[in-house]
């Protein structure tokens, strides 16, 4: 996500920030082959949220992208909240508005989807 009040709920250390500097500084020593992930379905997030994240991570123009919705796993402090009630994630009908969103998105900017979760430049 680049929304930073995202990123510190779901307990991640970088910031939206931190993204741009990395990817900047890649560029910077030679690296050409770089990709983000981007996981969607994350707790209180809303499809606009999550699509003004999609653009900003299609506006750095990388050659690859991944988009993952997020899976909840056994003994993970998500997974202990959602049993307790605790973790509100967006339905199932706005994930799966996020991921066609995401397919959309993609292909909109010349990236083809090669498999699920994975999106690249032709070539």
């Amino acid at each position: 996500s680049f929304n930073d009040d995202i990123l510190k709920k779901i307990g991640r250390i970088h910031r939206s920030a931190d993204v741009y500097r990395a990817i900047a500084n890649a560029r910077q020593v030679g690296f050409e082959n770089i990709s983000i992930d981007l996981i969607f379905r994350l707790p209180q997030q809303s499809e606009a949220d999550f699509m003004d994240s999609l653009k900003q991570a299609i506006d750095l123009d990388l050659p690859h992208y991944s988009t993952y919705s997020l899976i909840l796993e056994k003994k993970t402090i998500f997974y202990n909240l959602m049993r307790q009630g605790k973790l509100r994630l967006p339905s199932q009908d706005v994930e799966a508005h996020m991921y066609q969103n995401a397919i959309d998105s993609f292909q909109q900017a010349g990236l083809e989807q090669y498999e699920i979760s994975n999106f690249a430049k032709p070539g």
